[in-house]
């Protein structure tokens, strides 16, 4: 929807000022944030957060280190291209969003050990890799071929959800004697 709402926006004859690339802006970042939420919810829904906490403590501390930073790495790029005060922390959600989705999808690969979780993780990784690009080319350089990158693996990463949507989530031997929550 908020590539369809971008494509609308930019085709109709506006001057640069005009206040609907802020409505694209605030409510294309906005459906993002809340289509990744919802996949984290869905891919956190199928994980046993005990299994995980007892058997992956040092993969979680690591996975929030390097999350951080790449937080903090992806603020620092941004910073000073934010003229509003708005934009900072929208765009700081939208990347702690982004990349929750992506720990995740790699502790439920870790907890599932399949092919269904390992295609979920690799069409995680696409989005969060496209992100980064995006960034990139919007506020490093404006290379033709960082635009082109960004979107393949964007297509690539639904392609990712597309294989996984067709199989079915296999329960394990643990899983068959916990008591799930």
């Amino acid at each position: 929807m908020s590539d369809l709402l971008g494509v609308i926006i930019y085709s109709i004859p506006f001057n640069e000022d005009s206040i609907m690339y802020d409505f694209d802006y605030y409510i294309g970042n906005s459906l993002y944030i809340l289509a990744y939420a919802f996949l984290f919810i869905k891919i956190a829904k199928s994980i046993s957060f005990f299994h995980v906490l007892k058997n992956f403590k040092i993969h979680l501390v690591v996975l929030t280190i390097l999350n951080v930073y790449l937080v903090y790495v992806l603020q620092m790029i941004l910073n000073p291209y934010d003229g509003m005060y708005n934009n900072y922390y929208l765009e700081l959600t939208y990347n702690i969003v982004m990349l929750s989705l992506l720990s995740v999808a790699l502790l439920n690969y870790f907890f599932r050990d399949d092919k269904k979780s390992l295609y979920m993780f690799l069409g995680a990784l696409c989005i969060v890799f496209s992100e980064v690009i995006d960034v990139a080319y919007l506020y490093i350089a404006q290379r033709c071929i960082l635009n082109v990158l960004a979107t393949t693996l964007a297509v690539a990463a639904f392609y990712f959800f597309y294989q996984q949507s067709k199989l079915v989530n296999k329960v394990n031997e643990e899983e068959k004697y916990m008591v799930m929550e």
